[in-house]
């Protein structure tokens, strides 16, 4: 271009690197998607955006997060009854409890059992 330096050409025009293929067919039902968005403001306006482990225990916090009661990894669902408003305090305390339940489940030498075999060997 007439009247610019050579660093401030503008860039060619390049091709483009992102060609949209056909549509996914699990967009938007996942954590992020429309579906979930709606089930999850449900869930706060039901349980008035307050933290339900909390407010069952005499504290009022507000909640900021929704919570399945029974994971999904335990046999739970995406049913509104499975489903509470949690703060995240709360939510971090309840995914490190079911975390290391999963890990003694797939894990039988972490659990607790294991002790019996070592009072044994001790007699």
């Amino acid at each position: 271009m007439a009247g610019f330096p050579r660093r401030h050409r503008p860039m060619p025009q390049l091709a483009p690197v992102h060609i949209a293929q056909a549509p996914q067919e699990n967009y938007g039902k996942g954590r992020g998607g429309r579906p979930w968005r709606r089930k999850r403001d449900a869930v706060m306006q039901r349980d008035k955006y307050l933290c339900q482990p909390c407010r069952h225990a005499g504290r009022i916090i507000q909640a900021e997060e929704v919570d399945h009661i029974v994971p999904q990894a335990e046999g739970g669902t995406d049913t509104m009854d499975n489903l509470q408003a949690i703060c995240i305090r709360c939510h971090e305390a309840k995914t490190k409890a079911e975390a290391a339940r999963g890990a003694n489940r797939s894990h039988p030498r972490r659990s607790r059992n294991v002790t019996n075999e070592n009072d044994s060997q001790k007699k």
